[in-house]
């Protein structure tokens, strides 16, 4: 405690903070390429910095918690164009009631998660999960989440298994058009508060906001630059799961199945996608940069889902990566890169068929 309060008062935390943080952008240097990856890798870096914090030190009370959207524009591990995603951090000795509106959108997924993407965080994985294929504007969603189930539940309402290990419950919104559908409107309450309200803010939840803070920067830009080093850069322009021993899965959605790769195009050059015909409840293809961001669908064409596909006569969906449009198929705009990550997303698949990946003269495309 003294050494905390030692570390809080005279400035030492927040000195490691930012020592943390220079130690990242190294990390930027490292592992770009070209001038536009150290821009956006920099922006990464400030963009995970508002995540850590608001996370690790504004929103860390584990007795009084509340459901957040992850900050605007921050984007980790080939981030989901068409989700709104939210989390809230638990303590799995408590139990915790979700409740609120289900909203219309297509999908929503609500999982128990545990470990992290930051340096020192223990191997992430999921324990519960509880997915809501139904969209409804006025149906009201009620489920506790905890170690031991439930003697009783009310009419309707479900139960979110924990383990001791849980520290996080991730909310998962997928559009299939965000312009008519809304999000579930969830709220989250301890039922076993420890105490009436949080208390003053302390040296020891200060220290430790700010490290894990850093230390969340610093993982999560070393574990998928690792992603794209070790697994990706030997295979440009295709798609494929990543081994076992390194899968997404471990903070994913469990119905999904998703194929990560690294593009990588000269002038002049398109790179074809050609996805099967499947039965999926959903799926999505996105381009993304270096550092695993989507590009920004805010303004660019730059990623495609069941709804927003346009197919073929036999229900394929061709998927062109190009400068230009084409003017057939679904064109993805390279965002004014020349090389990146993309991503492939099955949800709900019966049967899996891997897309067929061709790189082309972009002039040949009619």
């Amino acid at each position: 405690m003294a050494d905390a309060r030692e570390a809080a008062v005279t400035g030492r935390a927040w000195s490691d903070f930012c020592d943390t943080l220079k130690s990242a952008g190294q990390l930027v240097l490292d592992n770009s390429t070209d001038d536009l990856d150290r821009i956006e890798g920099f922006r990464y870096l400030s963009r995970l910095t508002r995540g850590g914090l608001q996370s690790f030190v504004e929103a860390n009370d584990r007795t009084f918690p509340r459901v957040l959207p992850i900050p605007e524009q921050l984007k980790i591990g080939c981030d989901n164009p068409d989700a709104h995603y939210l989390n809230v951090n638990i303590d799995s000795a408590h139990t915790y009631r979700i409740k609120g509106t289900r909203g219309t959108v297509n999908y929503l997924g609500i999982g128990a998660y545990s470990g992290g993407y930051g340096a020192g965080a223990s191997t992430p994985g999921r324990q519960g999960y509880i997915e809501d294929n139904d969209p409804d504007p006025e149906r009201r969603i009620s489920i506790i989440a905890s170690i031991d189930e439930p003697v009783r539940l009310e009419s309707g309402e479900q139960w979110l298994p924990m383990e001791r290990e849980t520290t996080v419950i991730i909310l998962r919104n997928f559009y299939l058009d965000r312009t008519v559908e809304t999000p579930a409107d969830l709220q989250i309450e301890c039922l076993d508060p420890p105490a009436p309200d949080p208390g003053p803010l302390t040296a020891e939840q200060l220290v430790n906001g700010l490290a894990l803070s850093g230390l969340f920067v610093h993982g999560v830009v070393d574990r998928f630059v690792g992603w794209v080093n070790d697994y990706f850069l030997d295979r440009p322009n295709t798609l494929d799961f990543l081994p076992d021993a390194d899968h997404a899965g471990g903070w994913g959605d469990p119905n999904q199945l998703f194929r990560h790769g690294y593009w990588t195009l000269a002038p002049g050059q398109a790179l074809v996608i050609d996805v099967p015909a499947i039965d999926a409840y959903y799926w999505n293809f996105q381009l993304n940069n270096l550092w695993e961001e989507s590009l920004d669908y805010r303004y660019l064409q730059v990623t495609v889902n069941t709804h927003t596909a346009r197919y073929e006569p036999d229900g394929t969906a061709r998927i062109i990566v190009a400068d230009d449009d084409p003017g057939i198929g679904n064109w993805i705009h390279t965002g004014y890169h020349r090389h990146g990550t993309m991503g492939l997303r099955y949800n709900q698949v019966v049967t899996d068929r891997a897309p067929v990946c061709t790189v082309v003269d972009a002039s040949s495309l009619v």
